[in-house]
């Protein structure tokens, strides 16, 4: 079985990310490992004290013990039956996660967590400088879940961006294979900001080197755009985009739109969760 890794440090903001995680694992037949790393003497947020009082931390794993908040959505939603697994790891959240992630204890295949403009929170400290490398090195597609996102279980329209690279085929495979697991219509959009000459040909030779027969649910899309971020913001809401996919690559053109200055309105003001799968 699939496995979805959800790091969590029990704020409001991982509890609602933690709701469109659990419609997401039902949705694609995926365990859910909630995961929460813990230092000794370190100050606690309110929401990680109010769970401290409830659990035994230190001994958790020993005792097979479970997060309450999560228990109390998971009976409220209407996901099903969830495989769901608790771990606890004392250390830095970046290590311990690596190290738990290349332990291979669990197939870990996606990691979900919740994001905001807060400079403490999970997803901020996770994109750091120094953490690009170690997510590079676990090389696990990761959603960020704005803080407003909501998920009703359906992902109807998806984004892929491509700049018509030869690494992002396998990618775009994957993301292909999910959009027919949640029956989701998938925009693959090129945006043309060099105005030299006619993509068509990149994009046909491109289209080739994918299995695409049989499948009505893809559409190539190329759009002329002098500003990028405005032009993918506009897409998505004219088109009710509920997620956004790209390439994270040192070599790729569109890594500098998961920085946070450039997602920055799609992740705070538009509520739109984005997908960065990271390449060698």
């Amino acid at each position: 079985m699939k496995s979805i890794l959800f790091p969590t440090d029990f704020t409001e903001l991982s509890l609602n990310a933690f709701t469109y995680a659990m419609e997401y694992a039902q949705k694609s037949n995926s365990k859910l490992i909630v995961y929460h790393t813990y230092t000794a003497g370190d100050p606690l947020n309110e929401d990680a004290q109010a769970v401290y009082n409830k659990v035994d931390i230190q001994n958790f794993r020993s005792k097979k013990d479970k997060f309450p908040p999560f228990e109390k959505l998971i009976k409220n939603s209407k996901a099903g039956n969830l495989n769901v697994k608790y771990v606890v790891d004392e250390g830095t959240f970046v290590e311990s996660l690596k190290k738990y992630i290349l332990k291979k204890e669990d197939k870990i295949d996606l990691i979900i967590m919740g994001t905001q403009s807060s400079q403490n929170s999970l997803f901020n400290i996770f994109m750091e400088t120094n953490t690009i490398k170690i997510l590079e090195e676990i090389s696990k597609p990761v959603i960020a879940i704005p803080e407003k996102a909501v998920f009703d279980g359906y992902l109807d329209n998806i984004v892929f961006l491509v700049d018509y690279k030869e690494d992002e085929i396998i990618p775009l495979g994957d993301v292909i294979e999910k959009s027919q697991e949640f029956n989701s219509k998938l925009h693959v959009i090129h945006f043309d900001l060099a105005h030299v000459e006619s993509i068509s040909p990149l994009m046909e030779t491109f289209k080739q080197s994918l299995d695409l027969a049989h499948l009505n649910n893809v559409e190539f899309i190329s759009i002329d755009s002098i500003n990028l971020k405005k032009s993918l913001t506009e897409y998505c809401i004219n088109n009710k985009i509920d997620m956004v996919c790209l390439i994270n690559h040192k070599r790729n053109f569109y890594q500098r739109l998961f920085s946070f200055s450039l997602t920055e309105d799609l992740l705070n003001n538009f509520d739109i969760p984005i997908m960065a799968i990271y390449r060698d």
